[in-house]
């Protein structure tokens, strides 16, 4: 089997999944990878773009304001979510976009990869910077999920925006998770390996099941 590639977005939405949510993941994914033909990636593109541009607008409100009013009926009430959530947050965070590089995490047969069209990277008033990942679903997110996300996002930290601190941001609640200091990453690190082993082993799967059909 030939490497295979899934964002830390959709990694860090199998990671939180219930085991028929993970089989979905990973059928969207071959639908995206393989397939080329599953649409459903695509949901929230605007709103990721939105996001980008907000942090780098000196009017961040028009900017999502914007977003939601352009979006689909099905969109639509998601955005707006996302777009309170976001004024929320916005409203005690006092920075400015900064660019960001893409980087590949990888571990035995699956890279995990963080792209400039799925993060953003800040620069605070006090010169410290951080890499942002948005969680944009209606679920909220857990901490020892996100926990695994911003492990990932701390071994690309020196490809992606070296000194940043790594952040994810649930953005519908406008929380902003970071990992402690005295988190145990030794134990992270096999937890990650754990979910790479599984999420392979669901990719094999797939691809055994689209052979028979």
């Amino acid at each position: 089997m030939d490497g295979v590639h899934i964002s830390l977005g959709s990694f860090l939405d199998y990671a939180r999944s219930t085991p028929r949510g993970c089989a979905g993941i990973v059928r969207d994914q071959w639908e995206i990878y393989v397939a080329e033909t599953s649409m459903a990636w695509t949901f929230y593109a605007p709103f990721r773009s939105a996001l980008r541009r907000a942090v780098n607008s000196p009017d961040p409100s028009a900017v999502m304001a914007a977003v939601v009013e352009d979006a689909r009926p099905v969109q639509q009430p998601h955005f707006l979510q996302l777009h309170e959530g976001f004024e929320r947050w916005w409203r005690k965070v006092k920075a400015t976009g900064v660019p960001l590089e893409s980087a590949m995490w990888t571990v035995g047969e699956l890279s995990v990869t963080v792209s400039r069209h799925s993060a953003m990277a800040l620069r605070h008033r006090d010169g410290s910077t951080e890499v942002v990942l948005p969680y944009l679903k209606e679920p909220e997110l857990g901490t020892d999920s996100a926990n695994l996300a911003l492990r990932v996002l701390e071994h690309l930290v020196p490809v992606l925006l070296p000194g940043a601190t790594p952040m994810v941001l649930d953005v519908r609640r406008g929380k902003a998770m970071r990992l402690r200091k005295n988190a145990n990453r030794a134990e992270l690190d096999a937890m990650l390996s754990a979910e790479a082993a599984k999420y392979l082993t669901h990719w094999t799967a797939m691809a055994e099941l689209r052979r028979a059909e």
